[in-house]
């Protein structure tokens, strides 16, 4: 279960999601949990706030410091990637625009930390991403030839979760599915779309990590899965 860190008045929480329908979400605070009612968007009693001419720009999260870094872009925030702003390959210059991520229903751009060339991008757009996930690889910069050790630590897959040998590909974390993309006997590649998931007000394709014949769909649009829940069995 991801547990996020927060700072609010400058006190810090840690904060669990334990359960999560269309209509509340148990949320464990510093061990104790608490019940929301989520509201209906669609209420007229709900004010609606003007959306932002522009969104607010976000510093990437760095692995390590810049001189000696690895030359990858992290999520600073755990949301869903709304738009790639570049392609492999292309020179951009600092502070430019590289991809937009959405969380709790604001856009933050996340803008190139140095002048430089886009590597390598790990994302892709409606990807579900979780603090410190990795987005791009950058080059043209200085890269340290022994990476911390924080660095080197691999990611928890966003997409779905496998355990080793089943087949299973199970939800992230908890949420609504909101469509499903295959049936019984479909053959899929491995980062083909399943499913779409919505968590906490946020759409999210969920892709396949690995390659076969979907054997069983174990959910249906409308179901709320928490983390974990089996979605998809693939065969062989």
């Amino acid at each position: 279960m991801k547990t996020y860190k927060l700072i609010i008045g400058g006190q810090r929480y840690e904060a669990k999601v334990v359960e999560y329908t269309p209509d509340h979400a148990k949320i464990n605070i510093n061990g104790t949990d608490y019940y929301i009612q989520i509201e209906d968007d669609t209420q007229a009693r709900i004010p609606v706030l003007p959306k932002q001419e522009q969104a607010v720009p976000l510093a990437p999260a760095w692995s390590s410091d810049f001189s000696s870094g690895s030359g990858e872009v992290r999520a600073p925030l755990p949301g869903v990637i709304s738009a790639i702003k570049v392609k492999e390959g292309e020179a951009v210059r600092k502070g430019q625009a590289i991809l937009v991520l959405e969380a709790m229903k604001m856009e933050s751009e996340i803008g190139a930390p140095v002048d430089c060339v886009i590597g390598k991008i790990h994302v892709r757009e409606r990807s579900l991403v979780q603090e410190n996930d990795l987005l791009m690889t950058l080059e043209g910069i200085e890269i340290s030839a022994k990476p911390s050790a924080k660095t080197s630590r691999q990611p928890k897959p966003a997409t779905a979760e496998t355990a080793p040998g089943d087949g299973v590909i199970r939800a992230p974390l908890p949420g609504v599915i909101m469509d499903v993309k295959v049936e019984p006997g479909k053959l899929v590649q491995k980062d083909d779309v399943l499913l779409t998931l919505e968590a906490m007000k946020m759409e999210s394709d969920i892709h396949s990590t690995m390659s076969g014949k979907v054997a069983k769909v174990l959910v249906k649009k409308g179901d709320a899965v928490q983390e974990g829940d089996p979605l998809v069995e693939l065969g062989r």
